[in-house]
């Protein structure tokens, strides 16, 4: 389905998952992974047409009789839940309505997500802004006030982001390593590997997952892949091709979606499938919904073919976020450059819903080859849809106050109600009518 690099490749074919990246990690932090890639369709080159994963799925065999207690497992699974739900509310909400005995494996994948998919932002803190974008790297682009940054600090800010990466990556790994109890090894004789191994009994979310993975036999590949494609985004800061985005949607939602269909005892082609579909369209969503916070990080989350074609700087996006927040304290010129941005950002963000919608629309025409037990695990294409509908609504404006949900005031707080209590009702719908 999706190839690694020749260098990792026979990496793995000397080292054990765990004993490789200890080697990683002691050479600081891995090299630029290089990024997945998909063969186009001849008969269309506009949308990304994913195929099944079956091809890299395998079961896991645990070898491991000494879960821990039923005490541990509840208050971690407690943990895991409100993690998901202060920091992903869709993802929370369609949790609920997952079957009881996915429940727990549902929140932990979710909670394994937020805590690598927050490690990007978290980084920004540390380090502040000195992310390169590969389009960019050659100068001349509107976005090389990054680069330029980043050579007056003097250093790279996205190593601690890559070191607590590894961290994750290590631990997964050697859930699934056989040899995970193998003291011999020079790696392990290491005073900051022997810390950082210990580090990882006192991680509830890591413990969860652990019991998940032991439990459903999720497969390794689709979380490794998961961490690869956003340790590779750390350095991003503006994807060149619309290809690149939907890519990413498949790099992380549609395998957290397999990852959710495996917690159901689901694992077909025609399921994974709409899967795929399903984490494009959300994958390319969510890429729109969060232009307002990456404009604010210095950011374009516009791809660059669509930003070039509509003449979309970071000028456009900070005239086009303040016009949208300060519509009416403006004079006439500057009210103009801002209806000339606001137009360039809706007519970007329409080719973006068109591909979110192709993917949408093919995920339903082939829902009915999911079998039952999956069909909850495909419920956050009801939030995207959802957020489709109030995007039309506010003719494509993506930094519209109703979607960014600007202001605190009790005006905006009645509006983010209702729209939970629609989507709630959308939410309890499906899972009543299976559709």
């Amino acid at each position: 389905h999706l190839a690694t690099s020749s260098a990792m490749r026979s990496l793995s074919s000397i080292l054990s998952p765990a004993a490789a990246g200890r080697a990683r990690l002691l050479a600081v932090y891995s090299s630029a992974s290089t990024r997945y890639t998909t063969q186009s369709s001849s008969s269309s080159t506009k949308f990304y047409l994913p195929t099944s994963a079956s091809a890299i799925r395998y079961r896991y065999n645990s070898t491991d009789a000494n879960l821990y207690n039923a005490e541990q497992r509840q208050s971690d699974h407690k943990h895991c839940v409100e993690l998901v739900q202060t920091r992903d509310m869709e993802g929370y909400l369609c949790g609920l309505l997952m079957p009881s005995s996915s429940r727990e494996a549902y929140f932990a994948l979710r909670a394994f997500n937020v805590e690598i998919a927050s490690i990007k932002d978290a980084s920004k803190l540390i380090g502040g802004r000195s992310r390169q974008s590969p389009s960019s790297s050659g100068g001349g682009g509107p976005f090389d006030m990054d680069n330029e940054l980043g050579e007056s600090q003097g250093g790279d800010t996205t190593l601690p982001s890559r070191l607590r990466m590894q961290w994750w990556r290590d631990a997964i790994a050697d859930v699934y390593d056989n040899n995970t109890s193998n003291d011999a090894s020079p790696s392990s004789q290491d005073p900051i590997i022997r810390s950082l191994n210990s580090s990882r009994k006192f991680n509830p979310t890591l413990r969860s997952l652990t019991h998940a993975i032991e439990t459903h036999g999720l497969t390794y590949r689709f979380l490794r892949r998961i961490m690869e494609a956003r340790e590779e985004d750390l350095s991003i800061t503006q994807y060149e091709k619309r290809r690149d985005v939907a890519q990413y949607g498949e790099d992380t939602v549609s395998n957290i979606l397999y990852l959710s269909l495996e917690t159901c005892g689901v694992r077909d082609d025609e399921s994974d499938i709409v899967a795929s579909d399903i984490g494009v369209g959300l994958g390319v969503l969510t890429s729109l919904r969060s232009t307002a916070f990456r404009a604010s990080q210095g950011e374009c989350s516009i791809p660059m073919d669509l930003a070039t074609k509509h003449d979309i700087s970071m000028d456009t996006l900070y005239q086009a976020l303040d016009a949208s927040i300060n519509g009416g304290e403006k004079n006439s010129e500057q009210l103009e450059e801002a209806a000339v941005a606001k137009e360039s950002l809706r007519e970007a963000t329409m080719e973006m819903v068109e591909m979110a919608s192709f993917h949408f629309h093919r995920a339903r025409e082939n829902q009915g080859k999911v079998p039952k037990e999956g069909r909850m695990c495909l419920l956050p294409a009801v939030c995207g849809l959802k957020y489709l509908d109030s995007l039309k609504e506010c003719n494509y404006d993506v930094l519209h106050p109703l979607l960014v949900g600007a202001g605190d005031d009790a005006a905006a707080v009645a509006v983010e109600r209702r729209r939970r209590l629609s989507l709630m009702l959308m939410l309890g719908r499906t899972w009543l009518t299976g559709t």
